[in-house]
């Protein structure tokens, strides 16, 4: 009788060893919900584990929620359902609260200036502020990815607004200052070459060079950029050093630092200083803010900003206070994005006087993954 005992049981092991190493080697369900680049990317970092681990979200990826859900198996009980259901919803809180992912959705330059793909970007906005009239601004920005250097280099032709560092500097807020709105005689034209030297987690090595046309007149820039990532204990710090050469202004240095960390609830916080110095400018102008995402799902979020921007020459002084909510949203097609956005600015230029504000956004995205 043992020896029959041990026959049975070493068949019914010859059995089940072969289903147990199938599945043993299935994917593991919580890498389902991302996307073939982000998996693709866990596997570096766990070949590099210097670096520290950040998921890249890009923008069409995120905007797609329904493609990454695991569908049910039919025949299935509901409790592995509202296992699957609940594993996803783990997973994307989890995507939403990462800086990457945020910079993507709400389009900030943190994030525009390293994308590595081809896209087309268009806006339309819509600004009113108390004792001015409405303004109204139509935005494009094309960007060719050539793969024949490896994806490295980039083509990009925009028609937007001129950059408001050069005429009101307020460097802390690169992405809040993206938004006020030029007239459109200020409007520039812009080709150029990127050209990505590095693109790691810690660090960005990125050239940027060509021709626009500024107020009419044919300008040429380079403008190198560089970015260092140092993940803390509790907080994450990012260093950022732009140094632009133009025909017209000549030099001008662009420093931004900012120290951001995931909190409860979804939340985001994100605290930033910066300057910026200019050859044809008497002094230095720089400026301290914060802010405060609030995602919703993949498709909604929120922006609670705080700006603040001073400047050393004639005397130092605080130019500007600014207080801002941003709403953004997703609808009805996986490219097309709504954005309001009311402000209160109170400038010294109107002693410090409320002005109210409010900004509407269009925006159209189409692109594909480099």
């Amino acid at each position: 009788m043992p020896i029959r005992k041990y026959i049975t049981a070493f068949a019914l092991a010859l059995v089940l060893l072969p289903s147990a190493a199938a599945w043993a080697e299935e994917e593991d369900p919580r890498a389902a919900p991302l996307a073939p680049a982000a998996r693709q990317g866990s596997q570096q970092s766990l070949e590099q584990p210097s670096e520290a681990p950040e998921q890249h979200i890009p923008v069409l990826e995120q905007s797609q929620p329904t493609s990454s859900i695991p569908l049910p198996v039919p025949g299935a009980s509901q409790e592995t359902t509202s296992f699957v259901d609940r594993l996803h919803g783990e997973i994307s809180r989890g995507l939403l609260t990462t800086a990457v992912w945020l910079d993507s959705f709400f389009a900030d330059e943190r994030a525009a200036a390293e994308q590595n793909q081809s896209y087309m970007r268009a806006r339309y906005d819509a600004i009113q502020e108390r004792r001015t009239s409405a303004a109204y601004a139509p935005t494009v920005d094309l960007r060719l990815a050539l793969p024949q250097l490896e994806k490295k280099a980039h083509i990009v032709i925009s028609a937007e607004p001129a950059d408001t560092s050069k005429s009101s500097p307020a460097p802390v807020a690169a992405a809040a200052t993206s938004d006020r709105i030029a007239q459109p005689e200020e409007r520039n034209v812009t080709t150029a070459l990127y050209y990505i030297l590095r693109s790691a987690v810690r660090e960005s090595i990125i050239v940027r060079t060509g021709a626009m046309f500024s107020h009419g007149k044919p300008v040429l820039f380079i403008s190198p950029r560089y970015r260092k990532f140092t993940p803390l204990k509790a907080w994450d710090f990012r260093f950022t050093q732009d140094a632009i050469w133009r025909t017209d202004t000549r030099w001008q240095a662009d420093t931004r630092f900012d120290l951001e960390r995931r909190l409860p609830r979804d939340l985001f916080f994100r605290a930033s200083v910066g300057g910026s110095w200019m050859e044809v400018k008497n002094g230095y102008f720089y400026g301290a803010g914060c802010s405060l995402r609030q995602p919703f799902d993949l498709k909604r979020a929120m922006e609670y900003e705080w700006l603040s921007s001073f400047q050393t020459r004639p005397v130092g002084e605080l130019v500007e206070v600014m207080f801002k909510v941003r709403y953004r949203q997703n609808f009805c097609r996986d490219w097309m994005f709504f954005e309001v956005a009311p402000q209160y600015r109170l400038p010294r230029d109107r002693q410090f006087n409320g002005t109210p504000g409010i900004l509407f956004r269009f925006e159209m995205f189409f692109g594909r993954k480099a």
